[in-house]
């Protein structure tokens, strides 16, 4: 019995090896259940992986968004140069996709030098201001010349002059330039010092692509997870002896920022390391002249979005919108579903074109962080996007606190310690508020802060009667105190005319802002505040010419954040802000200039005490 349960066995598998074996009467395919798909002409499992198209079966949300929340300044992106490129036409098709796209300007980064780049401004940058800003290029030809890197320079500093509005480095920078001997031109060549200097000295910004994606320095291989792209594109494969290494050429471009600390660097494609965040948040931390840019690397950033999502809020400043993509909508409103959007596993090729072979998710991000992303960012960076009094509004502010001894508030500011320092003025948010003026002044002393307040107005805009109420939906001053740059939270204090207060402590966790009420109990952790009003009487809806504020805080107030009480030589960081609701216009001013929100902390200016 044994025996002839072995030699069945033995017959199955020389059956399953060979099943011509069982001779004329065996099918020559696979039987087919009834009800099955039938193989297509051409076995299936001979497809090639170049030909494999796959189509998510996922049933997801999808968000479609025409216009972005803000609007959007494009610091990434290619249109050509010159008049035979860039003929009106071809403009005018560029403003159409940027205007149904809601995208207020576009850097271009094609300009080129000399005659080029005069043609290319006038198609583009002075035919339509504040639509497109021109970068020129650098000539790497004679670069053995011992003048070349003297001769660039002067050249380049006649690009700006011209009107270009920085200087672009494409990825060939790093790998392909040589010398006659054959030897690469490195990143960090010294020949290249006196062009990093014109950049600093003419406050043009370096856009700076070096290497490319991690897998392109890899063996095109079963393993490489962009073989499609690789594959359809083999010049784009940068393995072997003929390539330098990836981490080397990105070692020389962070030894280029940290050695010109005054030239600002806008690194292309997320640092041009959107695979390693970890390190790209290393570097932002180190070189303060460091900025990113998204072109071209939403595929990266998309498929790790918890981690991306927290880089987005921990580097808000220092984050830039791109496409690297000439001007198109569809390709505009991707980048859009993947920054203010939760919807999950979309493609995103239309973005700029198939990047890996996955899907991403959105992230959803906050109002305040995407204005900086979609155009503050660029507005405080790039040259020519906002004028000089525009972009001395926008710079970091900074106030001196002078020391006091301690002294009455009585809400007028006529005690004589005030005397001891200056006023700063607040600047006006928007120009379709009423003109009217702000002003503060603060001291400190060992037992709290002082701040002073005089505002011009016309009609007191205040009935709210008690304190803690939601003061802010009528006329209001109001300052913000972040002790600490390592804790996300800083103290708020609002006070109206009518004399009524709302001091909070304010968390920001990935922004979201949670308030609460500082314990009060005790008169050491109570406020003395007082008001009173300029040219008229300090009640509800009276005719005035202005009105004034009085505050001390006790450092007891302050107790739950650190760096209390200050001493001489620390800072803090703060901002100053007041609102007016008279005729139904709401007017608002500001010290430290903020996005949408007042709770854009991470603009707050400094406070250095005396």
């Amino acid at each position: 019995m044994f025996r002839f349960g072995w030699f069945l066995l033995m017959a199955g598998v020389v059956l399953a090896i060979h099943p011509q074996w069982v001779g004329a009467q065996a099918p020559a395919k696979p039987v087919t259940k009834p009800g099955a798909n039938l193989l297509p002409e051409g076995d299936i499992r001979e497809l090639k992986l170049r030909d494999w198209e796959p189509r998510s079966m996922m049933a997801t949300k999808t968000t479609i968004l025409d216009k972005p929340l803000f609007p959007v300044v494009d610091v990434h992106n290619h249109l050509g140069g010159g008049k035979d490129r860039l003929t009106p036409s071809t403009v005018n098709r560029y403003l159409t996709e940027m205007n149904e796209a809601g995208v207020k300007t576009v850097a271009n980064m094609d300009g080129g030098w000399g005659d080029r780049l005069k043609e290319t401004l006038a198609a583009l940058d002075q035919a339509h201001p504040g639509r497109f800003l021109t970068f020129t290029l650098i000539n790497f030809e004679g670069l053995d010349d011992a003048d070349w890197g003297e001769r660039e320079a002067k050249r380049l500093e006649e690009s700006f002059q011209a009107g270009a509005k920085g200087l672009k480095f494409h990825k060939s920078f790093g790998l392909s330039y040589r010398y006659k001997d054959g030897t690469r031109l490195a990143v960090d060549d010294p020949k290249l010092n006196p062009i990093w200097a014109m950049c600093a000295k003419h406050n043009r910004p370096v856009v700076i692509h070096v290497a490319d994606p991690a897998a392109f320095f890899t063996p095109l291989d079963k393993y490489n997870e962009r073989w499609h792209e690789l594959n359809k594109n083999p010049g784009w494969l940068f393995f072997g002896e003929k390539w330098p290494k990836r981490e080397d050429v990105l070692d020389a471009l962070h030894r280029v920022i940290e050695k010109n600390p005054k030239t600002i660097f806008i690194n292309t494609h997320f640092g041009n390391n959107a695979e390693d965040l970890a390190s790209v948040g290393e570097k932002l931390d180190k070189y303060p002249n460091m900025f990113v840019d998204i072109d071209a690397r939403i595929s990266e950033l998309g498929r790790q979005p918890f981690t991306a999502r927290r880089f987005f809020l921990k580097y808000q400043d220092r984050i830039m919108f791109g496409t690297d993509t000439t001007p198109r909508r569809d390709a505009f409103r991707i980048y859009y579903r993947f920054l203010e959007t939760e919807d999950e596993y979309f493609d995103c090729s239309a973005s700029h074109h198939r990047q890996g072979f996955w899907n991403i998710y959105g992230l959803n991000l906050p109002p305040e962080v995407l204005e900086k992303v979609y155009r503050g960012n660029a507005e405080r960076v790039l040259f020519g996007l906002k004028t000089e009094e525009e972009k001395k509004a926008l710079a970091p502010k900074e106030m001196l606190i002078r020391s006091t001894g301690d002294f009455e508030v009585k809400g007028d500011g006529s005690n004589p310690a005030w005397s001891r320092t200056g006023w700063t003025t607040l600047s006006r948010r928007s120009p379709k508020g009423h003109d009217y003026e702000t002003k503060v002044k603060t001291l400190y002393s060992d037992k709290g802060l002082y701040v002073l307040m005089e505002a011009t107005d016309a009609k007191l805009t205040s009935t709210y009667k008690d304190d803690f109420d939601t003061l802010w939906k009528e006329d209001v001053f109001e300052f913000f105190l972040w002790t600490d740059e390592r804790d996300p939270i800083y103290f708020e204090y609002e006070i109206s005319p009518l004399n009524r207060e709302l001091p909070i402590l304010v968390p920001n966790l990935d922004g979201k802002f949670l308030g609460w009420r500082p314990w009060l109990d005790g008169p050491s952790r109570k406020t003395r505040k007082a008001t009173s009003a300029i040219g008229g009487e300090l009640k509800s809806g009276a005719e005035v010419k202005g009105w004034r504020a009085e505050v001390f805080v006790t450092y007891e107030l302050l107790s739950p954040l650190r760096n209390i009480p200050p001493k001489s030589g620390t800072t803090w960081r703060g901002n100053f802000y007041r609102m007016d609701y008279d005729d139904g216009k709401t007017s608002a001013w500001d010290w430290a200039k903020t996005g949408p929100s007042f709770h854009d902390y991470k603009r707050y200016g400094t406070m250095k005490f005396e």
